[in-house]
């Protein structure tokens, strides 16, 4: 793992090395200018920004950035009070300096899981103690997905219970879809839905490829957040829900024990879709938090763009990226080169080329650099519930986060697409470019439900997210490797520097892309809508 390469940014900004690029694509119209993308991203993934955690200075530094780079561009604010920033009201909780407590008990008989060893939980967001004692209930994956033959809860009382539940879904299901339901808030929301108090989720080994266990350890003293509503709650507190814990691989099998089917076999079970034992598990626990409160400010960056067309233009595109990594631990900095600065510095370009281009689009367009996506989307969350205006507006989200861009990609996989007509504009765009569409080379990791455009789908408004397929122009190159090898080695690590091997061109082909669909979208002569009896929109439509 590279370390950092500390120097100062003045010098950082001032020594941008810039290769020769060969065209891959004829020239039209406006074109990504690469040194800007390289000086935004040398900026924001700068040590001296300590990693842009939500609620430090070094995030309000890189917002600041941001709002200076809109005011210059000409984009209109659409903040608070006639600026660019829109407040997002935070509480804070961090664990105590006491580690939390969970015991497993048969009878009067209890043991207790060693902390980050076994078992890991977040702060309490609400009380300062928590303790929840109840039976533990196995419910499966913890699912509910009629369409693809999957109840765990039928027949199943988890009233003031706690559920058990293997952590992700299914293989067999579609992978966005599969996301939906193996998200872990779907999947707390619905077992508060039929009376659980709690949900204890249990690591695989498919799980450990995606988010190991023991990355826990890094960050058990981070600080949780959560929005404030008005009234002083929680807007991301899920009634009933009083306890979450996680579970190691190791330690999974002790909770299962009656079940009389080993863990080894029952993970095989559910791997090939076969049935799985559900019911008591004739255990109780009981889990401890003590949690220190507090408050936070942060905020969106929220930049506008009129549109020219007399009715088109009372609909609005949400271009979004978020701003906010990990911050520092210790000595160490987690500086998000990759995670996100190369997202926000996209945006800044698109937003570029947009206010540079000779025409104004046909719809309105948000540019939006959001905070706290590292604290479960909290800044989108707030966004999309809170839009700076009508909701009824807002047509279409286009969010770019974490583009691994290491090889010459010549495929896109486009999360999201085929969900509504946008990805008629997606293909529009990739074949000016001479690319084409993959599917998604990772179904394991979620992305779908993992980022900021899943707080605009929740709220009923169509949403994708481009990245590089693994497939490259240049034929020595292998893009699924060097992706993985990145998931493996830097993300969340203090290692997603600025030292890695960008591609260049890439990095500015992905920024081309983005302004061409930014483009379609905005000219296409229809609203955005999802497509008829499609998952989502069936789900969450009728919330517009």
């Amino acid at each position: 793992m590279t370390g950092l390469r500390r120097r100062p940014l003045l010098q950082a900004l001032g020594t941008l090395a810039l290769p020769a690029l060969a065209a891959a694509e004829p020239a039209r119209g406006p074109q990504a200018d690469l040194a800007r993308l390289q000086a935004h991203q040398r900026f924001l993934a700068d040590p001296l920004l300590e990693g842009r955690e939500t609620g430090t200075r070094g995030y309000d530094l890189a917002a600041a950035y941001v709002a200076s780079q809109f005011a210059q561009l000409g984009l209109k604010p659409r903040g608070d009070a006639g600026g660019f920033a829109q407040a997002v009201p935070l509480k804070t909780a961090r664990l105590a300096a006491t580690p939390p407590v969970l015991e497993l008990c048969r009878g009067t008989s209890c043991e207790r899981l060693a902390w980050l060893d076994e078992f890991s939980t977040r702060p309490d967001i609400a009380l300062a103690r928590s303790e929840v004692s109840a039976p533990l209930v196995f419910a499966g994956y913890g699912i509910s997905a009629p369409a693809f033959g999957l109840d765990d809860y039928a027949g199943l009382d988890v009233k003031g219970r706690i559920a058990v539940v293997l952590s992700g879904r299914p293989p067999q299901m579609p992978s966005e879809q599969g996301a939906h339901y193996g998200n872990a808030r779907t999947k707390q929301e619905l077992a508060a839905r039929h009376g659980a108090i709690g949900v204890i989720t249990l690591s695989t080994p498919r799980s450990e490829i995606v988010a190991p266990f023991h990355n826990n350890r890094l960050f058990a003293d981070s600080v949780s957040m959560d929005w404030v509503t008005p009234e002083g709650h929680g807007g991301s507190d899920i009634p009933g829900m009083q306890a979450m814990a996680s579970v190691s691989v190791q330690a999974a099998p002790r909770l299962l024990a009656a079940l009389g089917r080993d863990y080894a076999t029952l993970i095989a079970d559910a791997e090939a879709g076969r049935p799985l034992p559900r019911g008591e598990l004739g255990l109780s626990a009981r889990l401890t938090r003590d949690s220190v409160h507090g408050q936070a400010r942060s905020h969106n960056v929220v930049g506008f763009i009129e549109g020219r067309h007399p009715r088109l233009k009372h609909e609005v595109i949400v271009l979004s990226a978020h701003l906010d990594h990990l911050g520092k631990k210790g000595d160490a900095v987690y500086p998000g080169a990759m995670d996100n600065a190369l997202g926000i510095a996209t945006l800044l370009e698109v937003a570029r080329l947009q206010a540079h281009s000779a025409t104004r689009p046909d719809r309105s367009i948000l540019f939006v650099a959001l905070t706290a996506e590292e604290k479960n989307y909290l800044g989108s969350v707030y966004f999309a519930r809170h839009p700076p205006v009508p909701a009824t507006a807002l047509v279409a989200n286009i969010n770019i986060d974490m583009p691994i861009l290491l090889h010459d990609f010549s495929t896109v996989v486009a999360l999201g697409a085929q969900h509504s007509t946008l990805g008629a504009a997606v293909e529009r765009a990739v074949r000016k470019l001479g690319l084409n569409t993959a599917p998604d080379p990772q179904p394991e990791q979620s992305r779908f439900t993992r980022s900021d455009q899943y707080s605009f789908v929740r709220r009923g408004i169509p949403a994708v997210i481009l990245g590089p397929g693994g497939s490259s122009f240049d034929a020595r190159e292998d893009g699924d490797a060097l992706m993985r090898e990145f998931r493996r080695l830097r993300y969340h690590q203090p290692g997603d520097d600025l030292s890695q091997s960008f591609h260049w061109r890439a990095v500015q082909r992905f920024a081309q892309l983005q302004w061409e669909l930014l483009a379609e979208v905005a000219r296409q002569p229809e609203r955005p809508r999802w497509q008829p009896g499609d998952f989502f929109g069936e789900l969450f439509g009728s919330r517009r």
